[in-house]
This record gives C-alpha cells, structure tokens and sequence, in this order.
C-alpha cells in the first residue's frame, strides 16, 4: 500500500516504497505503472519529485520509460534489486561510517602495491571496466557492482593474499557503503565523475606513478566517507 511520502527527501522516499512494491510483487517486471499526475496524488508530493524518482530509478534498470506510452516496471527490475541488496541498503544504518573507515585505511596502500605489480593485461581489463561502466551509465542500467568491480580488480593486482581475503571477507559490506548513498549519487553528473577519477587512476598505473596512484585513491574514498559522515549528522 502506498503511503503518503513525509520526509526531507521526498523523490528518495518515493523510490524506496517503490523499490518495496515491486519487492512485495505488487507490481511485476513488464507491467505499466500509473503516471506521474496519479502517483503524485497517491504519495501526496510534486509531479518534480515523482519524475526524479522515475529517473533515478531509471538510471539503475528498476524502472524504464517508453516515449508516448508510459514507464513500466523492467524486466530485469527484481534482478537489479537483488543485486545490489536495495531493500537491505536503504534500511540499514550500521557499521558504514566503519566500513569506509576501513578501506581509507586499506586501499590506498594496496593501490600502491597494485601499480607496482601491474602487468598490461592488468591495465586493459581496468580499462574495460570503466568502459563498461560508462556503457551501464548512458544505457541506465549502472549498478554499484560494476563501479566496485575497478576496486576489487586492484585488490587482485596487489597480491597481497592476506589484504585480499579480509577485503573478500567483507565485499558484501563494502558494496552496502555505496549503497547507503545510493540516491545522492543516482545522476549522470556524478557517476561520470566518479569513473573519471577510475580513469585518472588508471593514468597513473599506465604511469607507474605508485604515490600519485595511492594519494587518488585516499581522496576518491575519502569523498563516500565525508558524504555519509555529513548525512548522519544532518539526520542528528
């Protein structure tokens, strides 16, 4: 049952009960949903925040528009959602400002051992999956799994087996920190920014510049931790 949406964010708010009624199955894969005119009126917000919320929802293949005939649930929607564990992200709270901590503390140093044990197999798979990113952007069906899929490769480059299991140990986690900001980063501004500082890493490998590789590193996770540092203490 749709629910009035009631807080600050009001297009997030709307996502997420949508996000839920297709979980519940509600609506299915395929199936049309009403307009905006109607859902406005039934979570009691703007046509604005409706329209937002489609296009974010859009952008990660929950949802799809079709010129002239109406948005319908996609196909593919359940699948998107399980993968990146939505309903679990959006309600859980804990442990994130934790998790972050911990990859400021781990990655970069293990960026620093990737550039130096980087092959130029290494560096074209790293390539593809910014290109592969970039494809999932313009096509709308971007998930986080893909932008963690450049971490998880240096993971791999730096050979060290014992960073890597922890990390392996909690890569589940991991992906939950970017969930948790799952809807400040659902525009095509930002996630081009972010897989274009992957891209200005990946200069530096293809530069062997190891310092320079690890000092990006620390700055681009830095940027996840202080946004979700800065929303905790707007909710305090």
């Amino acid at each position: 049952m749709i629910t009035p949406a009631k807080k600050q964010n009001l297009y997030a708010e709307v996502s997420k009960q949508i996000i839920r009624m297709i979980s519940d199955g509600n609506w299915q894969p395929g199936e049309k949903i009403m307009g905006e005119i109607e859902l406005s009126k039934e979570f009691q917000v703007s046509r604005n925040s409706i329209r937002e919320s489609i296009k974010a929802l859009e952008l990660v293949g929950i949802l799809e528009s079709r010129t002239g005939v109406g948005t319908f649930v996609a196909q593919q929607a359940i699948v998107n959602i399980n993968n990146m564990h939505l309903t679990t992200l959006i309600e859980s709270e804990s442990s994130l400002v934790e998790l972050m901590e911990t990859r400021l503390i781990v990655e970069p140093g293990l960026t620093y051992l990737a550039v130096k044990k980087a092959t130029d197999e290494d560096l074209q798979e790293l390539e593809e999956i910014i290109e592969n990113g970039k494809k999932a952007v313009a096509e709308k069906n971007y998930t986080f799994d893909l932008g963690f899929a450049f971490h998880k490769k240096v993971f791999s480059m730096s050979g060290n087996k014992i960073l890597i299991n922890l990390l392996d140990s909690i890569t589940g986690n991991l992906i939950m920190t970017r969930g948790k900001v799952f809807f400040q980063h659902l525009n095509e501004y930002i996630l081009n920014y972010e897989l274009n500082e992957h891209m200005e890493m990946l200069d530096c490998f293809k530069k062997r510049d190891a310092v320079l590789a690890k000092n990006m590193m620390q700055r681009h996770i830095e940027g996840s931790l202080n946004m979700i540092i800065e929303e905790e203490q707007e909710k305090k």
